[in-house]
């Protein structure tokens, strides 16, 4: 990475706790998928062994937050619950970075494919552009799933 993010994405630590849900707030806002966006960041806290989080920090200001975990049993295939990226960063060097970061992890704990379900909503407009630029495929979506006119989006990528 280049630029004033090039810190490599890292496993969350305590201090990081607060600022976290912090970006998570200011990306999600009041929406239907923050509370169970901070869920997830909760058993990834506690060391929840079916949630992994990696962010991307430096001097305190927080780029970025990818939640993800093994589908069990599901024969290698990893679920990227949500991907985060802050609205003061640059996507493509902040979220391609995530991303690779994520996918070498699980690749290395023997994922063949990584998937995504997420809303097709204007704040995750960042993240949904990351994804089909990193070579994630849609597959299906379910029409209105969240609500009139935001369906939920099917991605997939082989790895």
């Amino acid at each position: 990475m280049t630029g004033y993010f090039s810190a490599a994405p890292r496993p969350l630590t305590p201090a990081d706790a607060e600022p976290v849900r912090g970006l998570v707030l200011a990306t999600l806002g009041i929406t239907p998928y923050v509370d169970r966006v901070l869920e997830l960041l909760t058993e990834a806290e506690r060391g929840d062994s079916d949630t992994v989080a990696l962010t991307i920090e430096r001097d305190g200001t927080y780029a970025a937050l990818a939640l993800f975990g093994e589908i069990v049993p599901s024969n290698h295939v990893w679920k990227l619950h949500t991907l985060l990226i802050s609205e003061r960063v640059d996507a493509l060097e902040v979220g391609d970075a995530m991303l690779a970061a994520v996918m070498e992890r699980v690749r290395t704990l023997g994922a063949q494919s990584l998937v995504a379900e997420l809303p097709a909503d204007p704040v995750y407009g960042r993240t949904l552009d990351r994804l089909r630029r990193n070579g994630f495929r849609q597959p299906g979506k379910i029409p209105d799933f969240y609500r009139d006119g935001v369906a939920l989006l099917f991605l997939a990528r082989a790895l």
